[in-house]
Formats: structure tokens, sequence, C-alpha cells
């Protein structure tokens, strides 16, 4: 099924059916991680993780820097 297919289904549904699909798409995304904001979080847990490694070791371009 295609999304042109597929829309036209969704809009040949009565509007409470048409919520129902929608709260069931948002349920999929939100239990599959698969939201837009995903890379970003991921990001931020990197940011934090990498900067409390620098806090409790040092960075390696303190050790090795040549200013």
């Amino acid at each position: 099924m295609g999304y042109v297919e597929l829309i036209s289904k969704l809009e040949a549904l009565p509007r409470e059916k048409q919520a129902e699909v929608f709260e069931f798409v948002d349920f999929l995304t939100e239990r599959c991680g698969t939201s837009a904001d995903q890379p970003l979080k991921r990001a931020e847990v990197a940011a934090k993780t990498w900067n409390s490694f620098n806090e409790r070791n040092g960075s390696f371009a303190d050790q090795h820097s040549t200013l």
C-alpha cells in the first residue's frame, strides 16, 4: 500500500476513527523510539557522558596539546 492509498483510506474514515489511527501512530512512534527528536536525545546523552568522563579523567587534549 502506497502513501496515496493510505491517505485516501484515512480520509474516508469518520473523524473519530481518524483520531484513533493518529493516537495509535503516536503510540507506535513512542514505543519504537522513532520520534524526530531521537537523534537529539542521543547526542545529549553522549555529550553528558563525554563531559562526565572528561571531568573525572581530564581531557586527552590537556595531556597532548602543543600549545
